[in-house]
């Protein structure tokens, strides 16, 4: 047997063996959720059942490994293209078509794009962090999720591009792992719920300082505004990308925040506020939005908002 082959025997037998078999593939619900391509287009995993294997790719272009991975993203397009079905889907946070159209032309890219506008994506496939790797068998079972362009997603996509369906799961990874976080808000109060991250003022700082400087800004003043209006119960909502329990604490002692902050680790409020900018404050009377803000250079405005 040639060398080359035995290495991708060799490679296909680790995979069997560190890997969980699972033969119920994913829900109807994940197989017919549509991606809205840039081109205008609507695909979904469905239509690619028994046909090609699908990786999907979440990136960002303000998200430094994102950058990093691209070479290697359009690399997978022309090598794989034709027996692998390659997606592209911006997060749609803090980015708009001026800025995913400049990453295409930096590098070159080729395979089919699309944006989570509303998040739907995101959410349904538990997106916790970018870069975000997906691939799929020709069944649409999930057989790889990670956060790098490693050996082990390049072993994965040569195997899957030229074998038939294999059932190889890591984990269950699209499964409900995260509790939503408990807000009640039907106590009659108005509420205001501040969603923000706790690496949005230093890691955007370059690549989007305006933003850097709207998260540290609204921080300030959403600190001032829930000292001012104590009949207003705030809610400081923290997204869940790249964020751990000590980067909270962190966080809130950076700022010397004295409201609740908490994590929202199933992406629960975020998705059904459609928050896609950050900083967004979002204030709610009697399970309605009355205002949603992005901007806070203008607090005054806010302010008198919030007097009324």
């Amino acid at each position: 047997m040639p060398l080359r082959d035995l290495k991708k025997l060799t490679s296909f037998m680790i995979l069997m063996f560190s890997a969980k078999l699972y033969a119920a593939g994913l829900p109807n619900e994940l197989l017919k959720l549509p991606i809205h391509l840039i081109s205008g287009e609507s695909v979904s995993l469905a239509q690619y059942k028994g046909k090609k294997p699908v990786y999907l790719k979440f990136w960002a272009s303000w998200c430094q490994p994102c950058m990093k991975e691209m070479p290697h993203f359009e690399q997978v397009e022309s090598r794989y293209g034709k027996s692998i079905e390659v997606i592209g889907i911006n997060l749609g946070i803090n980015d708009d078509m001026s800025a995913v159209n400049n990453v295409i032309e930096r590098f070159g890219l080729t395979m089919p794009l699309a944006i989570d506008k509303n998040g739907d994506l995101a959410q349904s496939f538990k997106m916790i962090g970018t870069p975000f790797h997906l691939l799929f068998d020709r069944d649409m079972n999930l057989i790889h999720r990670g956060h790098e362009a490693n050996e082990l997603l390049d072993n994965k996509l040569d195997l899957v591009s030229q074998i038939k369906p294999v059932d190889l799961l890591d984990v269950s990874l699209l499964s409900d792992s995260e509790p939503p976080l408990p807000l009640s808000m039907d106590d009659g109060k108005i509420h205001a719920l501040f969603f923000t991250a706790t690496w949005c003022d230093w890691y955007l700082k370059d690549s989007r300082p305006e933003a850097s400087k709207n998260c540290i800004l609204a921080q300030k003043s959403i600190n001032e505004l829930s000292m001012k209006h104590p009949d207003i119960v705030w809610h400081g909502i923290v997204s869940r990308l790249w964020t751990g329990e000590n980067d909270l604490v962190e966080y809130k002692n950076k700022y010397e925040i004295t409201y609740d902050l908490n994590i929202d680790k199933s992406n629960q409020w975020f998705h059904r506020y459609s928050v896609k900018d950050l900083p967004t404050l979002v204030v709610i009377n009697n399970g309605e939005v009355i205002s949603k803000v992005t901007d806070f250079n203008k607090v005054k405005n806010l302010e008198a908002l919030l007097s009324k």
